[in-house]
């Protein structure tokens, strides 16, 4: 089994192959915002590295959102193009829970209890998500030697890409105001015992934050949650990278949780701004008068997260 996965939906473009084992042969961009020009060639350059040719590929990921708009749009795209051409299926990955897998050895390592993704939505808002950490059930556990066939494969597939913990859902990933996502986070710790309840008390930090939300609401954050009881995410492992997607797929791929590629859609978690602002009746004369609103679904071309589509729309 060759998984290609592709993350687009942050500022740098990254693609990975993992293949049964669990090894990862990874390549990025190293241009911001390049998806549409990258993508292709960091895919070739993931599948030369692992030292296979694009038709050994069994499966092909992408990390369907939320993030960049335009991102998410360029990713999907691709994988489906890829999917469709070599007729193999697709994976489709949350860009959050693969924010959330990247540091999910930090955060057990500093015994939190909580991982939470943050993605910048621009206007004190983020896209979120809230893991609890537990133990993996097959962290000690080897693959029978009695096992044979398919299902000894699957389980060599989970043993040797297996974390030492697992992620729980604790919660629906959704679009949140960073106070009330706080608040939220507030009132889970007062109400779990033994954890980070005071500051300086020794006890162990409740929430390990990652992603560019803490870059654009890390004050906020610091004013609202006592010292001791949150962790950020060093940048060396705070950002979207495909090979999380890559481990997170073929864990799906090898349960058979796959799609046809015109079953892999977008989850952009909001309507872009032109679409709200036309529910809300607020759109520019000038913009429907222009057409402006031809392939408007899912932000504009040229977003980082809505912030270009932010921009635009403020001088309407």
């Amino acid at each position: 089994m060759y998984v290609l996965a592709i993350e687009t939906t942050g500022k740098y473009g990254t693609a990975a192959v993992i293949r049964d084992d669990g090894c990862v042969f990874a390549a990025s961009s190293d241009t911001e915002m390049n998806h549409l020009r990258d993508i292709i060639s960091i895919s070739d350059e993931a599948i030369k590295r692992a030292g296979i040719d694009k038709m050994d590929l069994t499966h092909v990921a992408a990390s369907r959102g939320p993030g960049s708009f335009t991102g998410i749009r360029i990713g999907v795209t691709t994988a489906r193009t890829l999917s469709q051409i070599l007729g193999i299926p697709c994976v489709a990955v949350s860009s959050l829970e693969a924010m959330a897998y990247r540091v999910l050895d930090a955060a057990a390592d500093a015994s939190c209890t909580y991982v939470v993704p943050l993605i910048n939505a621009r206007r004190h808002q983020v896209y979120a998500g809230i893991w609890e950490i537990a133990r993996a059930e097959n962290s000690n556990a080897d693959a029978s030697e009695n096992d044979s066939g398919k299902d000894q494969k699957r389980d060599n597939i989970r043993d040797n890409i297996k974390n030492r913990y697992s992620l729980k859902a604790s919660g629906d990933e959704k679009q949140y105001m960073i106070e009330e996502l706080l608040d939220e986070l507030k009132k889970r710790i007062c109400n779990k015992d033994g954890i980070g309840s005071k500051a300086g008390t020794g006890s162990p930090a409740a929430v390990f934050f990652t992603g560019d939300g803490i870059d654009a609401y890390s004050d906020i954050i610091h004013e609202t949650l006592a010292a001791g009881i949150f962790i950020e995410a060093d940048e060396s492992i705070r950002y979207q990278h495909a090979e999380d997607v890559a481990r997170i797929a073929i864990k799906k791929a090898a349960a058979g949780q796959t799609l046809s590629y015109n079953e892999l859609l977008p989850e952009y978690m909001r309507l872009a701004e032109a679409e709200q602002r036309l529910k809300a009746g607020t759109l520019s004369e000038k913009i429907k008068k222009a057409g402006g609103l031809t392939g408007v679904t899912g932000g504009s071309t040229d977003d980082n997260t809505a912030d270009s589509r932010d921009r635009a729309t403020e001088k309407l």
